[in-house]
């Protein structure tokens, strides 16, 4: 099992929980920061959330690799002229964040992540992190359209890329309206078993789906298929 949908099936509730912040010390504090980003853009305290990555125990949560590579990447594209200084602070921290951050800087001089392929909950969550920094809608299209993978029984990672995407998006779209409305928007030119997906997605409780995934999970390792 992938440790994005280890530390998926272990969280109690949605995984982004709007919040202000004053400070910035604990993982939480950086979380909210990051997931109220594009409703409030503040480039002026971007250098104070490298600052506190690490010390805050952020950088050392593997599953949030992707998060903090998916939320610099937008930022150092859409502050050009402030990256210079954000590579000054960058150079100070210790090797994990560096490295991070470094690689962030690469995806944004590549265009982002809407130039990568491939499909896995590690990637859904770097789109989350793209569109909580950004308020592009297409990073949400991109992880609406991993729900027919929720459909597979086979291959591990893509039913995961389908997992992590129904559940997320069941989430995010009771707390974000622009995530509500690209899901909507997406049923209308949806296949049929899509659009059932998408109605799972807008009417069911997340705790249930989130049910659902683990017993899914339990009758493919009782039948001998996943580990």
């Amino acid at each position: 099992m992938t440790s994005a949908f280890v530390a998926l099936l272990l969280l109690p509730g949605s995984p982004f929980i709007p919040q202000n912040s004053s400070e910035l010390k604990t993982i939480d504090d950086v979380s909210a920061f990051m997931q109220t980003y594009y409703l409030h853009p503040q480039p002026n305290r971007i250098a104070e959330v490298i600052e506190v990555l690490n010390p805050s125990g952020f950088v050392q949560r593997p599953t949030n690799e992707s998060v903090v590579i998916g939320f610099f990447s937008e930022v150092f594209a859409a502050n050009p002229n402030r990256v210079p200084q954000w590579q000054d602070r960058i150079a100070k921290q210790d090797d994990r964040t560096k490295a991070l951050l470094e690689r962030a800087l690469s995806v944004s001089k590549a265009g982002g992540l809407l130039n990568g392929t491939g499909h896995s909950p590690q990637r859904n969550d770097g789109w989350w992190a793209a569109f909580f920094a950004s308020g592009n809608s297409k990073f949400v299209e991109n992880i609406i359209d991993q729900l027919p993978y929720f459909d597979e029984r086979e291959d591990e990672v893509l039913f995961f890329a389908g997992a992590t995407a129904k559940w997320s998006l069941a989430s995010n779209a009771r707390t974000d309206p622009l995530v509500r409305s690209t899901i909507e928007k997406a049923k209308a030119r949806a296949n049929a078993r899509q659009q059932e997906l998408i109605n799972e997605v807008l009417n069911e409780d997340p705790d249930r789906i989130k049910e659902e995934l683990k017993e899914i999970v339990q009758r493919q390792r009782e039948a001998g298929k996943w580990r």
